[in-house]
């Protein structure tokens, strides 16, 4: 499990940061209580969605990519794939010329279950660009950049 600072030991806490631990959990709340309610109805867990959701922006990939993707191991990668696979989301075949290497792709009826998932989500992120002036909205996605390469550099264990 990983560590983060406690507040206090002669750590100062920016006085915003309470603000924005409550709208983050108010957005996480909202948006992966509806995400979970869509996934459910499907019969799809929150990984099986997330790995999905790699798979729609490519095709052919290499199980050893996904589970560094997913950020499991190999293993774990292949029982997701196994499940996505049996309920016809998702497909393997051979890599050419290595046929030992299966690559993973995603089929047109993962492509369609993930496009209606992924349309709720988009609708709400163009009602809030909708709410911000042009310059807040460049902003806001400057500063989801930076949120993105924070979460990618934490620890995964």
């Amino acid at each position: 499990m990983t560590k983060y600072p406690q507040n206090g030991g002669g750590v100062l806490l920016d006085p915003r940061v309470p603000e924005l631990e409550r709208v983050a959990t108010l957005l996480q709340r909202r948006f992966l209580l509806d995400l979970f309610r869509q996934t459910s109805a499907k019969r799809l867990s929150i990984p099986q969605f997330t790995l999905l959701g790699f798979l729609a922006g490519e095709s052919g990939v290499p199980m050893g990519v996904l589970a560094k993707k997913m950020g499991h191991a190999t293993s774990a990668t292949t029982g997701l794939v196994d499940r996505l696979e049996s309920v016809g989301l998702v497909k393997r075949h051979a890599q050419e010329g290595d046929r030992r290497q299966k690559l993973v792709g995603i089929t047109p009826k993962g492509k369609a279950l993930m496009a209606r998932l992924q349309a709720e989500l988009r609708h709400h992120l163009s009602e809030i660009l909708g709410k911000l002036e042009t310059s807040d909205q460049d902003a806001w996605v400057r500063i989801y950049r930076v949120m993105e390469n924070y979460c990618s550099e934490l620890p995964r264990n």
